[in-house]
């Protein structure tokens, strides 16, 4: 399931550091797998599905129904680490934390997010 209420989030283009926090940055690995820019082949990393384990995003009330709206925990979202490499030291469950997004590679068409960042670490849920 991609992630609700994305235009929370969006302009032009995608609000990183305001998702991030929200988030508190920690997300569980579903999968990973190589990337290869067919624009640039130098241009390597892996692409994560990572679950949202946490999300603290006010997104307000429908209109239509009156109800408050859903948050993202427990929904997934693709994003590439391009950091050269082709796979990290992480198993499926672990938690991970995004670093240093990259703007310049990262899109947003129409509520599709094409999110891009330079590396990912493994932490301790536990300090989350």
């Amino acid at each position: 399931m991609p992630i609700a209420n994305a235009w929370v989030f969006t302009e032009t283009k995608f609000k990183a550091e305001e998702f991030l926090k929200n988030t508190h940055n920690a997300y569980r690995l579903v999968s990973q797998r190589p990337y290869v820019s067919k624009k640039d082949p130098d241009e390597k990393g892996i692409t994560l599905t990572l679950l949202i384990a946490k999300d603290d995003t006010d997104y307000g009330i429908d209109k239509k129904t009156g109800l408050k709206r859903d948050n993202n925990t427990l929904n997934t979202f693709d994003v590439t680490v391009l950091n050269g490499k082709d796979r990290i030291d992480v198993q499926k469950g672990d938690y991970v934390r995004l670093i240093d997004f990259d703007q310049e590679k990262s899109f947003v068409i129409g509520f599709d997010l094409i999110l891009r960042f330079r590396n990912v670490e493994k932490i301790n849920a536990q300090t989350k």
